[in-house]
C-alpha cells in the first residue's frame, strides 16, 4: 500500500506545483513584454483588445485575445496584422529567474495584410515611425541592429489564416486563405526558417526556405536565404541574397512550370496555354536573377521550351502601362513542326486534264486568330538560330529581331537561310483594332518548289530563283487575310522544270494527255511581275524560255478562293513557228489544263486569210507591172509604189511644160 499513497501524493505535489506555477505566471507583464519587444524591434504598435489569461497546457504562457499590429503610416486598410487570438509561450526556467522569455507564438484565424503603396514602398517596411523631431535613421549595416538584440522566438504557429496582397500600382488586390504558417528565429542573427502553406483560388501553394540573418534582412542589409514556391506541379526555388528595404533579390533561380495552370488560377488570371513545341509540355528555367524595385534581370540563362533549348540573358521593367521584356535567345535548334501548323494546306498533288474530275480542296480557315497576347507585355527580342525545322522545310541560320510595342509586332529578318537561299525583309503583325499583316521580303536563290509548296501548297514549278514580295493583309482568319491581300512582287527563275506537264509534247502532238505522273517541261528561265488587289494576283508579262519552246503568259491567281485563270501562248522552237495557247484554270490543288483550239482556231482563220490576201496582193502587182510598166518589191506596198510612181509622172510633164516641149 506504500506505493499507492506514493503515488498519490506524488499527483498532489505536481497539481499543487501547477496551480503554483499557473498563479506565478505574470500574464499582463509578458503580454506587456510582448508588445513592447515587438515595436522596438519593428517600429509598430502591437495593441491587445480583449482578455489576457495564464495558461499551463500544453505550452506554459498567456493567450490574449484581440491582437492587432498597425500598419504603415499611409495605409488606410487597416492593421496589418489582426488575430482573433494569440497564444505565447515563456520558458519555465526564465519565470523562475525573473527573466521572461518567449518561446512560442501562435495565432488562431490570423488576417495579414500586405501592400505596396502609390509610390512602391512595401508595408513591411518596417521601422520606427519617424516624426519632424526624431531624427532619420542611418544606413543599414550587415550586422544585427541594437533594437533586434533581445528578440529570439523558438517557434511561431499561423493557423487557417487569411493573406490579402495589395498592389497600388499595379492594380492588384488578391487573397490567400487557409493559411498555414511554422516560423522558427532561434535569433536574429541565425538562421530562420519557414513553411508557409494557403489556397489562392482554390488551387494550393506552399513556400519554404531560410532566411540566415533575419534582423538585417528587415532592416535593408542583403543576407544569405534560400525559398522554394510551388503550385501543384509548378516549382521555383531561389539560392543567394535579399533584404526587404528596399526588396531585392539576388541568386541563382530554378523554375520548373510544367504546370502553368496551376500559377495562372493561383494568380487568378486567364490561363495562358504555351504553343506545342514551344513550352506545352515542358517549360524550364535556370539562371543568375536579380530582382530590385521594378526591375527583373536574368544573366547565364538556359530556357528550355518542350525539345528546344535556349541561352541568353533578359531584362524585364515593370511599373508602366504593360511589362517591358528585353531578351537575346540563343540556339542550336528550333523545331517549330508542332508550333506552325500549315492551315488547311491543300494536297497539290497533280494537275488535271480536261475532262478529268475536279478534285476539291478546303478552303483557308475561317477560325478567328487570337492575337490578344500581343497586348500583354512591349518587348525587344533578338532570336538566333543555328538550324530551324518547319515540318518538311529546314531552315539555315536564322537571326531575328522583333519589337513589340501596344499589340503591334515587327520581326526585322536580318537573315535566313532559307529553300538554300537567303531572305531577308520585316514581317509585321498589327494587333491594334483587329489583325493586319504585311510582309515585305526579299530572297535570293531560293528554292522554289519548297517554298511555293510550303506557303501555297503547290509544288509543280523545281527550279531556283529571286523573288520580292511587299504585301499587306487585313482580317482576323485566314482567309479573311488571304482574301484582303493587297500588294506587289517580281521573280525570275534558273534552269528547272514544271512537273506534271510536257507543253513541247502537248505542242508537238496537240495531245492533251501530256499531264500527270512523270510528265515534265524543262526550261531555261521564268520571269515576271505582279500586283494583288483584294486577294487577286495578276500577272500580264510572264516569259518562259525553254530549248524547244518559248512561251510568254497572263492571267491570275485568286489567293483568297485559290484558284487558277491563267493563259499561255506557246511557241515550238524550230517547227515554222507553230504557235499554240495553253490555259490553266480551276482550284490550284488541281488545275485543269487545255489546248485553247478556239484561239487556234483563230489564228488559223487569220493566216488564212493572210494567205488569200498575199495572193491576191501578187495578182495585182503583176497587171500593174503589165499595163504600167511599174515593178513593185516583194517587201514594198502597192500603194506606196504607185503614189512615188504617179508622183515622178506628175514631176515629169511639170518640167516639159516649163520647158516648152
Amino acid at each position: 500500500m506504500r506505493w499507492i499513497f506514493g503515488g498519490l501524493l506524488a499527483v498532489v505535489v505536481v497539481v499543487v506545483l501547477a496551480l503554483a506555477a499557473l498563479f506565478l505566471v505574470p500574464a499582463e507583464r509578458i503580454a506587456a513584454l510582448v508588445a513592447e519587444r515587438f515595436e522596438t524591434a519593428t517600429g509598430r504598435a502591437l495593441t491587445i483588445s480583449g482578455d489576457v489569461r495564464p495558461t499551463l497546457w500544453p505550452v506554459l504562457g498567456v493567450t490574449a485575445d484581440g491582437v492587432a499590429v498597425a500598419n504603415a503610416p499611409w495605409s488606410d486598410r487597416g492593421p496589418m496584422f489582426r488575430a482573433q487570438r494569440l497564444k505565447v509561450g515563456v520558458d519555465a526556467l526564465s519565470l523562475l529567474t525573473g527573466e521572461v522569455r518567449i518561446t512560442e507564438i501562435a495565432a488562431t484565424a490570423p488576417d495579414i495584410l500586405l501592400e505596396i503603396g502609390r509610390d512602391g514602398i512595401g508595408n513591411w517596411t518596417l521601422g520606427r515611425v519617424q516624426t519632424e523631431a526624431s531624427p532619420a535613421p542611418a544606413p543599414p549595416a550587415e550586422t544585427t541592429p541594437a533594437r533586434w538584440s533581445t528578440f529570439s522566438l523558438d517557434k511561431a504557429v499561423l493557423r487557417q489564416g487569411s493573406l490579402q496582397f495589395v498592389d497600388a500600382q499595379a492594380g492588384v488586390d488578391r487573397v490567400v486563405s487557409s493559411v498555414d504558417l511554422d516560423l522558427a528565429v532561434p535569433g536574429v542573427d541565425g538562421r530562420s526558417t519557414f513553411d508557409l502553406r494557403g489556397l489562392s483560388n482554390g488551387q494550393r501553394v506552399t513556400a519554404k526556405g531560410h532566411i540566415d540573418g533575419l534582423a538585417v534582412f528587415f532592416d535593408g542589409g542583403a543576407v544569405p536565404l534560400a525559398v522554394n514556391v510551388a503550385a501543384g506541379g509548378t516549382s521555383l526555388s531561389l539560392n543567394g541574397r535579399g533584404g526587404l528595404n528596399p526588396p531585392a533579390l539576388a541568386g541563382r533561380l530554378a523554375g520548373d512550370f510544367g504546370d502553368l495552370a496551376a500559377v495562372t488560377r493561383a494568380l487568378g488570371i486567364a490561363d495562358v496555354e504555351l504553343p506545342t513545341g514551344l513550352g506545352a509540355e515542358a517549360f524550364t528555367v535556370q539562371g543568375d536573377l536579380t530582382v530590385t524595385p521594378g526591375t527583373l534581370n536574368l544573366r547565364d540563362t538556359t530556357l528550355t521550351l518542350d525539345a528546344t533549348t535556349f541561352r541568353g540573358a533578359a531584362d524585364l521593367t515593370m511599373g508602366g502601362e504593360r511589362p517591358v521584356l528585353n531578351a537575346k535567345l540563343v540556339t542550336p535548334s528550333l523545331d517549330l513542326s508542332r508550333t506552325l501548323r500549315r492551315v488547311d494546306a491543300p494536297p497539290a498533288d497533280k494537275f488535271v486534264a480536261a475532262g478529268e474530275p475536279d478534285i476539291s480542296a478546303s478552303g483557308w480557315s475561317s477560325a478567328p486568330i487570337d492575337v490578344s497576347a500581343l497586348h500583354l507585355i512591349d518587348a525587344r527580342l533578338a532570336l538566333v538560330a543555328d538550324a530551324v525545322t518547319l515540318g518538311a522545310t529546314k531552315l539555315g541560320r536564322t537571326d531575328l529581331f522583333t519589337s513589340l510595342d501596344r499589340g503591334r509586332a515587327v520581326v526585322e529578318i536580318r537573315e535566313i537561310k532559307a529553300y538554300d537561299g537567303r531572305v531577308s525583309g520585316s514581317v509585321v503583325v498589327n494587333g491594334r483594332g483587329g489583325l493586319s499583316s504585311r510582309v515585305d521580303v526579299n530572297g535570293s536563290a531560293l528554292g522554289i518548289s519548297a517554298l511555293l509548296s510550303e506557303f501555297l501548297g503547290f509544288d509543280r514549278l523545281n527550279a531556283r530563283g529571286d523573288l520580292a514580295l511587299n504585301v499587306l493583309g487585313v482580317g482576323n482568319s485566314m482567309k479573311a487575310l488571304m482574301g484582303s491581300l493587297e500588294g506587289e512582287g517580281r521573280f525570275s527563275t534558273s534552269a528547272g522544270e514544271l512537273i506534271g506537264l510536257d507543253l513541247a509534247g502537248m505542242l508537238r502532238t496537240l495531245d492533251l494527255n501530256h499531264v500527270g505522273k512523270g510528265a515534265k517541261t524543262i526550261f531555261d528561265r521564268i520571269s515576271g511581275s505582279f500586283t494583288i488587289r483584294d486577294g487577286v494576283l495578276r500577272n500580264d508579262d510572264l516569259a518562259f524560255l525553254a530549248p524547244l519552246l518559248s512561251a510568254s503568259g497572263a492571267g491570275q491567281a485568286d489567293i483568297g478562293e485559290r484558284t487558277l485563270d491563267y493563259r499561255i501562248e506557246a511557241r515550238l522552237l524550230g517547227d515554222d513557228g507553230l504557235r499554240v495557247p495553253v490555259t490553266v484554270r480551276g482550284p490550284w490543288a488541281a488545275p485543269k489544263v487545255r489546248l485553247d483550239l478556239e484561239a487556234l482556231a483563230r489564228e488559223n482563220l487569220k493566216d488564212e486569210g493572210r494567205a488569200l490576201e498575199d495572193q491576191a496582193k501578187a495578182k495585182v502587182k503583176e497587171r500593174i507591172a503589165r499595163e504600167l510598166g511599174v515593178q513593185i518589191g516583194e517587201d514594198e506596198r502597192i500603194e506606196d509604189v504607185l503614189k512615188k510612181s504617179l508622183e515622178e509622172e506628175a514631176k515629169s510633164r511639170l518640167l516639159d511644160l516649163l520647158r516648152g516641149n
